[in-house]
């Protein structure tokens, strides 16, 4: 098959890609550049989609031996992604950006990109697993690795996404082996920390980043009783359940 390997530039995606290439498919890599301004995406060992990941990607297909290549969805990332994050908390609720961002740009934009250019499927380095049943059909599962599935984020691809994606850490046990096999494979992201927060809040304040986003009005903390305890900046920056 002709396999589209989507490189976040870490280990997972890294692997996954190795994976593939031992299977014998054709595969070619692929970088998502999700903006055009630098320091508008969080950097460091927290954060992810940058051009330190990029270059990253383009040295593990250098040592793979495949294509790379980096596709511009910066204004798709900002409209489906950043603009809806915006508005979820504007109207009171508490938005999930990697979900969305799986759902519109890790699968629609890229899956639909990729099946235009006569690729077959996409694959990444997810922890999931897609399974299909009597009729042939496609359902998602979680991985071998429980502490590290990610199936409830991918939950929102239709039948016809998981027909042309691919998981090939579906059935590894451990984080730790994913690591392992790419110290062995001689990839560079071997050691590299895992991506956490939100990438396009730069210094990790999300409340000071909606802020600037949201007209804020100030109001009362009350107690169960209704007595006041105190006064917030704005409910938009909160979440149920916060406890911090």
């Amino acid at each position: 098959m002709r396999v589209l390997a989507a490189m976040s530039g870490g280990v997972d995606s890294a692997v996954a890609a190795a994976r593939a290439v031992e299977a014998g498919h054709d595969v070619v890599g692929v970088h998502l550049a999700l903006s055009r301004m630098p320091g508008t995406l969080r950097t460091g060992s927290r954060g992810c989609c940058t051009i330190e990941d990029s270059r990253d990607a383009w040295r593990a297909c250098d040592v793979l031996g495949i294509p790379y290549y980096v596709w511009d969805f910066s204004e798709r990332f900002k409209e489906d992604v950043v603009q809806d994050f915006i508005d979820e908390y504007a109207a009171g609720r508490t938005p999930n950006p990697c979900m969305r961002c799986n759902e519109r740009i890790k699968f629609a934009a890229l899956l639909e990109k990729a099946i235009a250019l006569g690729f077959d499927a996409v694959c990444t380095g997810h922890y999931a697993k897609v399974i299909k049943d009597a009729d042939g059909n496609p359902e998602l599962h979680r991985a071998a690795d429980w502490a590290k599935d990610q199936s409830y984020v991918l939950g929102v691809l239709t039948h016809e996404q998981l027909k042309h994606s691919m998981f090939p850490l579906a059935d590894t046990p451990s984080k730790a082996e994913v690591r392992a096999e790419a110290e062995r494979r001689g990839l560079s992201v071997a050691n590299k920390p895992d991506s956490h927060d939100i990438c396009f809040i730069p210094d990790g304040d999300t409340a000071g980043w909606l802020a600037e986003k949201i007209e804020m009005t100030t109001g009362d903390i009350v107690d169960e009783a209704g007595s006041k305890v105190g006064e917030h900046p704005g409910a938009n920056a909160f979440t149920v359940g916060q406890r911090r």
